[in-house]
């Protein structure tokens, strides 16, 4: 058996892949990742198969910063909500912060990071089955 989430972003996202990963609370160790495609306009995502326990999650898509929901709880055969807000575009390098190589001569003074910034892994596309758009299995890291 497994648990389910079913999130929610707020902002335009244009047919992204958004990646998902979940971390032992408090720390920077992933323990289960998964990719879901966002169609155009789609603000709601489904991962399926995530073993029980509690979870740091974080979410990124292309071009956007990371956003972090500590300490939620996962259990067999149910389903956890999690608004996670609004994602911040500008992250062009994917380095999850936002400076003067993502601006160009735009700025150089002006800096921003995402929630995970200095995470171990990485927020590259995992290989997975995926049924539909907005929707997805993810895989246990190790």
């Amino acid at each position: 058996m497994s648990a389910t989430l079913a999130g929610t972003t707020t902002g335009q996202l244009l047919d992204v892949n958004l990646v998902v990963r979940f971390f032992t609370p408090g720390t920077q160790t992933e323990q289960f990742k998964a990719c879901v495609p966002m169609a155009a306009n789609a603000n709601a995502f489904t991962v399926y198969g995530i073993p029980a326990g509690t979870y740091d999650v974080g979410i990124k898509a292309l071009n956007t910063l990371s956003i972090l929901a500590t300490s939620q709880t996962f259990t067999d055969g149910e389903t956890t909500n999690i608004a996670f807000g609004s994602l911040l575009f500008g992250d062009i390098t994917a380095d999850d912060y936002i400076d003067g190589s993502d601006m160009g001569p735009i700025s150089t003074n002006w800096h921003r990071w995402g929630d995970c910034i200095g995470y171990a892994g990485d927020w590259l596309i995992p290989a997975c089955p995926v049924p539909s758009p907005g929707v997805c299995y993810g895989y246990i890291i190790g």
